[in-house]
């Protein structure tokens, strides 16, 4: 039994911390709010629930926004309650059309309030049968949610935390893995012909890898700008994996039908040598990032592509391979910037190389 604990553990380690701070939130804001003595304490518990998120900046920016749309649904939704009578179900229809209709355009529109237009709901609809006046209401809910916030943030950063950074270097790793598969690939159909759509498959599951780095990055971000993490800046990171993205573009429009026979026989070699070392730096370097180690050495490729780029200098065939030339000295310079940024990746936070030694 031990065993495939250990197994679970091992493969769906994340998930599972992440489940554990779901659940440590909710009891915990749940017993203070019952030692607190507040009436309408699930608030409190839905708040912590709903703000752990994966990373401390997803729980901090989950918290803030729950935070902010709480005040202004509370504040909107008692002066609603207050001014406006709805005693019964036709006025109070009224009053819900007037206290919903502003808020959920807010919330359209800024995605930051859309918990405004269920505060102002759910407090209007209590009100009507709550014996505590709206703006008593109003000061509690905004307690309850206050509360499960603090409580979300507090075990997000102090129970099994699970840093924003952590995950960058893993989702950067998923996109890298995948870059290298779809530059072996581009690099067979600049050879022979290819399965577009096996190309295309691979383009989407890229974009789809890249979308959720950006995210973390956005979470990395802000744990920087709220001093929740004196990490390494997340951002040229995804600027300069989607720089090396647009080379692979660059050249698998080059690539959409094999080269000319003569060039083909020409560039074979140089072109197998420099996909195999291409691919094999790209799988290394995600796994440096994955793992926060220094990145892998690129005197391979560096020789690979010197080889291919005299081979393409002497040749000076057509447009195509003046594209290819272009874009490999693009992708050149991108993987260098890059292995630049996984070596300030492997050094880890500033503040934990700062610590004297003991």
């Amino acid at each position: 039994m031990s065993r495939i604990f250990a197994g679970v553990w091992l493969r769906r380690r994340a998930e599972l911390r992440h489940g554990l701070r779901i659940a440590a939130a909710g009891l915990l804001s749940f017993a203070l709010a019952q030692a607190l003595g507040l009436a309408q304490g699930y608030w409190a518990v839905f708040t912590a629930v709903l703000v752990v998120q994966g990373s401390v900046g997803g729980s901090w920016k989950a918290a803030v926004d729950r935070l902010v749309g709480t005040l202004f649904g509370a504040a909107y939704g008692a002066a609603i309650a207050t001014l406006v009578p709805h005693n019964d179900p036709i006025t109070l229809g009224i009053a819900l059309g007037i206290s919903l209709t502003p808020l959920a355009i807010l919330a359209a529109i800024y995605p930051a309030y859309r918990v405004a237009p269920v505060t102002a709901v759910i407090l209007l609809l209590g009100s009507a049968s709550a014996a505590e006046p709206p703006y008593l209401a109003a000061l509690l809910r905004t307690v309850e949610v206050s509360l499960g916030g603090v409580v979300g943030i507090a075990v997000s950063l102090f129970l099994l935390p699970a840093r924003a950074h952590v995950l960058l270097g893993n989702a950067a790793n998923r996109v890298l893995q995948q870059l290298a598969e779809l530059l072996a690939l581009l690099v067979d159909a600049l050879l022979k012909p290819s399965d577009a759509e096996v190309i295309l498959a691979r383009n989407d599951a890229i974009r789809g890898a890249l979308t959720g780095l950006e995210n973390i990055s956005d979470e990395a971000a802000r744990e920087r700008r709220y001093y929740l993490s004196d990490d390494a800046d997340p951002e040229p990171v995804t600027r300069t994996l989607r720089r090396v993205r647009h080379d692979l573009v660059l050249i698998g429009r080059v690539a959409a039908e094999p080269l000319p026979e003569a060039s083909r026989s020409r560039l074979a070699g140089r072109l197998t040598e420099f996909g195999m070392a291409a691919t094999a730096f790209l799988r290394g370097l995600g796994a440096a990032f994955a793992q926060r180690k220094p990145p892998p050495d690129a005197a391979s490729l560096e020789a690979a592509f010197a080889r291919l780029a005299a081979e393409l200098e002497i040749l000076k065939d057509g447009e195509r391979l003046t594209t290819l030339g272009f874009a490999l000295e693009h992708l050149q310079h991108n993987l260098a910037d890059l292995t630049r940024r996984a070596a300030e990746f492997a050094r880890g936070p500033k503040a934990a190389a700062q610590i004297p030694p003991a």
